[in-house]
């Protein structure tokens, strides 16, 4: 009997397994289509692969401020693309070759759980102590009129692209939206982006939100808010999204029509009803060692429906091995850092203002142009904003401007230690560095 089988190799069931496998466990992993799942092979990784592109074309246009004089340059789609599919390749071997260093047991096929020790893959039974499921999401259908046409596609199929398109229409404000939305406008293609909430990206802080659409609009891109697709039409061989917004119908010629309207939980083949794990449209249901109604049997991850970031799938898989091995792993969920790679970028972590009404709580924020390691990089857009409750704690920060993926580590750690703000005042930082951002705006708390 094995000690451990994991449904799914994504970042959260392969790190799992190499975690597992490093505390001495006997583990069995099963991915049906492609070891790094949707992040590496369609998501995360490609993206950012072409957002890196996008901002090597964006910092191209700001040459002219730095005294570098270029009259014209040519984008090679096709260069592009083979980085992208390089970086992913790359990604995946030193996957298969840590899986293989370590021995962990690797069987491609579509597993099926027969009870809470028992898991069928090729016809194979495989008898086991735990299972975990990490079969992570899949992208949200939208059902319109010419949802069926030859320019309609989901954010898998943008990451495949043959031919970059000159027009894009974008369904959907959210973080994959936004992402999409910002790096395709830098490879001169004209974006409309269309969010059915009365602001993009809907869950973050409001001041943020606020400040990132005035940003893309100054960009370039074209926003539709309290908008929605009604349907896409082919006129004399032209496409057309017809959108709703502000009461009337408006008509956007585009070839090609992204529809990202969110994610959600892959649960198919898993066999859940049969041996009575609970679950709803929204995710399996666990506990705070991501058990399932069914002991034994774990789910980690998108399957959860609870925050969709492959860093916490990695980390509820962690939380699992230890709970297994009956060790305590005493990691915060209430302190997931998320990050929106845009221009500019946006980070975010703990609560916002929402969460904290009826309380006494102070906030402040610092503006990035008035730091001058922000005005040597000709990035000074953008703010911090901290949040801190009646205990001098700081419960939530959020982040738009220059390297706000790499700030948000460090108030990530010192939220997770609980250091009081008035200690953190006396922690130097270097000058000039962006990273003063965070101690000026600290300051600011009386």
């Amino acid at each position: 009997m094995r000690d451990l089988v994991i449904i799914g190799a994504g970042p959260g069931g392969f790190d799992t397994a190499i975690f597992a496998k490093e505390q001495g466990l006997d583990v069995v992993l099963i991915e049906k289509h492609k070891v790094g799942g949707t992040c590496l092979n369609y998501g995360c990784i490609p993206t950012k692969a072409l957002y890196h592109n996008a901002k090597t074309i964006k910092n191209m246009d700001d040459l002219g401020i730095f005294g570098v004089k270029v009259d014209k340059y040519k984008i090679d789609y096709d260069i592009i693309k083979e980085r992208k599919e390089s970086i992913v390749k790359s990604q995946v071997k030193n996957i298969l070759t840590t899986i293989k260093k370590l021995k962990v047991d690797l069987i491609e096929g579509s597993a099926t759980i027969i009870d809470a020790n028992t898991v069928l893959v090729n016809d194979e039974k495989i008898s086991t102590k735990n299972i975990i499921i990490a079969t992570g999401s899949s992208h949200k259908e939208l059902q319109f009129e010419g949802n069926d046409l030859a320019v309609v596609h989901n954010s898998k199929d943008i990451l495949s692209l043959k031919q970059f398109p000159k027009k894009m229409v974008v369904i959907g404000a959210g973080v994959i939206g936004c992402e999409m939305s910002s790096i395709f406008n830098q490879f001169d293609c004209e974006v409309s982006l269309v969010e059915y909430e009365k602001e993009i990206l809907p869950p973050l802080d409001y001041e943020i939100k606020k400040r990132a659409r005035n940003l893309y609009k100054r960009n370039g891109i074209k926003i539709y808010t309290n908008s929605a697709l009604i349907k896409v039409i082919k006129k004399n061989d032209v496409y057309y999204a017809i959108v709703s917004a502000k009461g009337k119908e408006i008509e956007i010629e585009t070839d090609y029509v992204l529809v990202s309207t969110g994610r959600k939980p892959y649960l198919e083949s898993i066999n859940l009803d049969e041996i009575g794990i609970a679950y709803s449209n929204t995710g399996i249901k666990t506990n705070e060692f991501f058990e399932t109604t069914v002991p034994n049997i774990y789910a980690i991850g998108d399957v959860t429906g609870i925050m969709m970031l492959a860093h916490k799938a990695t980390y509820d898989g962690y939380k699992v091995v230890s709970h297994i091995l009956g060790k305590n792993m005493d990691i915060n969920f209430n302190h997931v850092p998320s990050v929106v790679f845009t221009f500019p970028e946006i980070a975010s972590v703990g609560v916002n203002e929402i969460d904290l009404e009826g309380t006494n709580y102070k906030k402040n924020k610092y503006m990035f142009k008035t730091n001058a390691k922000a005005q040597c990089l000709n990035e000074t857009d953008g703010f911090v904003k901290m949040l801190v409750d009646e205990n001098n704690i700081l419960v939530g920060c959020h982040i738009i401007g220059p390297h706000a993926s790499d700030l948000i580590h460090e108030v990530t750690s010192m939220m997770y230690k609980k250091i009081d703000i008035d200690e953190y005042k006396n922690i130097i930082h270097a000058h000039p560095t962006i990273s003063e951002v965070i101690g000026e705006c600290i300051k600011g708390f009386s």
